[in-house]
């Protein structure tokens, strides 16, 4: 596909979905539906199968000099920066589905659960446990400095599940639901009273078995599929 043919695509979008005249939920769905949220992406999860995402930039200015105030990094930069890649590499069709069109409209705003007290920036000397007890996983512990939490619904939580193997293995990496009875998110209020960060404590949180992404204790793969794209979530494209 060429630069002139997304751009036609990104003015049809404009003209059938004038931005001014709905909300940022239904221009932001209709932008998913027509395959310009991650051109990258399969069709009908929001792309148009291209090989790279080089493409979205064009889109995205496109939109820009129509007028449309939606950016990413203000809607939901956790999870358009860094969840959607790790869904589609590791989530199931049904999942992929069900989260990337909320992810991306803002409906559904996303968290990352890596960095514990005492770990530092080490993301693979976490103490978090999830211990497995049928087809849930029971997970206590901790995590600290995390953006967006207080209004998140999903968040990318890595636990440990094999205390016995070395550190960057026997940790799995699952979606945890925010509302989830044992979860308790406390605001870090900074001097001028605003709370950005928070920390986020799991007290007996059950965790369905299909929510883990890849294989049980090999979620140092997909926190690193995460971590590679913390800069497109931080604003570095």
């Amino acid at each position: 596909m060429t630069e002139a043919e997304i751009k036609d695509l990104a003015k049809k979008l404009v003209e059938e979905v004038p931005p001014d005249k709905v909300d940022q939920f239904e221009f932001r769905g209709a932008q998913f539906d027509h395959g310009l949220a991650f051109v990258q992406f399969p069709e009908g999860l929001g792309g148009l199968g291209l090989e790279s995402r080089k493409l979205q930039t064009v889109v995205d200015a496109e939109l820009r000099g129509a007028g449309v105030p939606y950016h990413d990094l203000a809607i939901n930069p956790i999870g358009i920066g860094m969840g959607a890649p790790v869904v589609l590499t590791y989530a199931s069709d049904e999942q992929k589905e069900r989260l990337l069109r909320p992810m991306f409209t803002g409906e559904e705003i996303w968290c990352q659960l890596f960095s514990e007290p005492g770990a530092g920036s080490d993301v693979a000397g976490l103490s978090s446990r999830a211990v497995l007890d049928g087809d849930e996983w029971i997970v206590n512990g901790q995590k600290v400095w995390t953006t967006l939490a207080h209004v998140s619904k999903w968040g990318m939580l890595v636990a440990r599940t094999d205390p016995d193997q070395p550190k960057h293995k026997g940790m799995t990496y699952f979606l945890l639901d925010m509302e989830s009875p044992g979860v308790e998110v406390r605001p870090l209020h900074q001097i001028t009273g605003e709370a950005e960060f928070n920390e986020v404590f799991f007290n007996d949180v059950r965790i369905p078995n299909d929510r883990v992404f890849g294989d049980v204790g090999a979620g140092w793969s997909a926190a690193v599929t995460t971590l590679m794209n913390e800069r497109v979530a931080l604003g570095g494209g």
